[in-house]
């Protein structure tokens, strides 16, 4: 492993993290009263976080990424359809049990709800995945149209939607939301990669959409299993004021980190072993490279969590209670665009879309250009999620919409752009969402509830890059229009001149709408 690459990780961190924490320390410092004590806090979390994504995304490379590529390409050499399915729904259940974003939400809804046990909520929702994950693997392997599936599955939700009580409706689609973080977006767009490298004719379009459809499976469990349940009764949690001392509640959330994360960890290496007896077959060096990943993966995980739960989660509503008590609380409004526009920015799972998309599409779709269609995305859903917590309007005119449009938009994009789009949402909905935006939408909100947050942060970054596909498609048929129209030689091979990236980034977008 080249630990020196560990400064580049470091560096993109700092500038991912620092813009949502200058944000929040000015509001702490002149807007919002406090004490030197949470100025404190704040800062402190803010180190454990830059330090943990840094973590984070240089064992995610050399662990994650390479256990998804493995399992995806192995499973497909296998040539035996029930055993993959089977494999992979295994898969599909253990790394949502995995996932910390999904351990967050839990806990808040097994609090405010009937739900009688956290586990219950996570174990349904990892029912979903993993049957949907199954799913995902026939798309690739039978070459399904991604577009079609994810009409039905939608249709599905939209239906189920008016019939499961209507307290229930956000936190299902919230649970969609969450299940695609740290844990599980590395694994599943590798495991998509090398799946589809082995099996599809068009490996480039097939690779992204695990993501996108295994965000709808937790919707469908948690809507049945609410037909079970009745009314959720949301309730307005007690806030429990903590009398310990700055580094006594550190060390408390640290340790907590470190026991959660092995618990959800455990079962990825574990998988790693078998594959590794029976299937990879990997030298020494990249097996100890591979380990000291894992374990980079959970010290990362750890202290981001804990930076997380510790400063950001109790100042996100704190903020949000003491801006609803203004008599000018529309200034809700422009911080939560600001919010979200830089929220999404820090997210570990982020990182790993934005470069994945950038190879895989030989950079003709630039990581700037993705964050800044994501960032748009999610910025304008923590506006909307504002307006929701102050006027309480039903959630489904907002999402049914929104989604509704981006299903007809998979019909005249290309259709790797549809996949992505549909990814980037799952994305978007990570830990600094659960953490630091839902709590902030929950301290504005009259009644305490800021379900349904999570789930427009999803929902409107999957609009934005449809939007961003769109552009590239009405821009590339101009350029063929004029290109047509231009008197070429035979011999004139300008047009591949390694000199020319623009020309370079045609020849790609060119290949995938070929290919749509």
């Amino acid at each position: 492993m080249q630990f020196r690459g560990l400064f580049s990780k470091f560096k993109e961190s700092f500038f991912s993290v620092m813009p949502i924490t200058l944000i929040i320390f000015a509001l702490i410092l002149f807007f919002i009263p406090t004490d030197i004590d949470e100025v404190l806090k704040l800062l402190i979390s803010s180190v454990l976080m830059i330090f943990g994504v840094s973590f984070f995304s240089l064992g995610a490379d050399n662990s994650m990424i390479e256990l998804g590529t493995g399992v995806g390409a192995t499973l497909s050499k296998k040539n035996k359809l029930l055993f993959m399915l089977t494999t992979g729904f295994i898969i599909g259940f253990a790394i949502t049990v995995a996932e910390p974003d999904l351990m967050v939400l839990a806990k808040q809804v097994a609090d405010s709800t009937s739900l009688s046990s956290q586990w219950i909520f996570i174990l349904t929702i990892s029912l979903g995945v993993g049957i949907l994950f199954v799913l995902g693997i026939l798309r690739i392997v039978f070459n399904m149209r991604l577009s079609i599936l994810l009409n039905i599955c939608y249709l599905t939700v939209f239906v189920l939607s008016f019939f499961v009580p209507k307290n229930f409706v956000p936190i299902a689609f919230d649970s969609g939301s969450v299940t695609t973080g740290a844990i599980s977006v590395p694994f599943l767009i590798s495991f998509g990669l090398g799946l589809s490298a082995v099996r599809s004719k068009r490996s480039e379009d097939d690779s992204f959409g695990l993501i996108a459809l295994c965000s709808v499976g937790p919707i469908i469990a948690v809507m049945i299993l609410s037909l079970f349940l009745g009314n959720a009764n949301i309730t307005v949690g007690t806030e429990v004021i903590s009398n310990s001392s700055i580094s006594e509640q550190l060390i408390s959330t640290l340790l907590n980190s470190f026991k959660d994360v092995a618990i959800i960890l455990i079962p990825i290496v574990l998988m790693f072993i078998i594959f590794q007896a029976f299937a990879f077959k990997f030298p020494k060096t990249k097996v100890v490279r591979t380990f000291i990943g894992f374990f980079l993966t959970y010290i990362g995980i750890s202290l981001f969590l804990t930076g997380v739960v510790c400063g950001y989660y109790p100042l996100g509503k704190e903020i949000g209670q003491y801006i609803s008590s203004l008599d000018f609380n529309w200034v809700a409004l422009p911080l939560g665009f600001i919010l979200g526009a830089f929220a999404i920015i820090a997210e570990p799972a982020m990182q790993v879309l934005k470069k994945q998309v950038e190879d895989i599409t030989n950079k003709a779709i630039k990581k700037n250009i993705i964050m800044i269609f994501i960032s748009l995305g999610v910025a304008l859903s923590v506006v909307v999620s504002v307006l929701q917590a102050m006027f309480n309007f039903n959630f489904l005119y907002i999402i049914i919409p929104i989604l509704a449009c981006s299903l007809i938009l998979t019909f005249v994009n290309p259709k790797l752009f549809s996949a992505i789009a549909f990814d980037s949402g799952g994305v978007a909905s990570g830990t600094m969402a659960v953490s630091f935006i839902l709590p902030f939408v929950t301290g504005l909100s009259a009644n305490g509830n800021g379900f349904g947050t999570v789930a427009l942060i999803a929902s409107f970054p999957i609009f934005t890059m449809q939007i961003m596909g769109l552009i590239y498609k009405i821009k590339l048929k101009k350029e063929n229009r004029l290109k047509a129209n231009l008197p070429f030689a035979n011999n004139d091979i300008i047009e591949f001149d390694y000199e020319q990236p623009y020309v370079k980034k045609q020849i790609s977008l060119e290949i995938v709408e070929f290919d749509s």
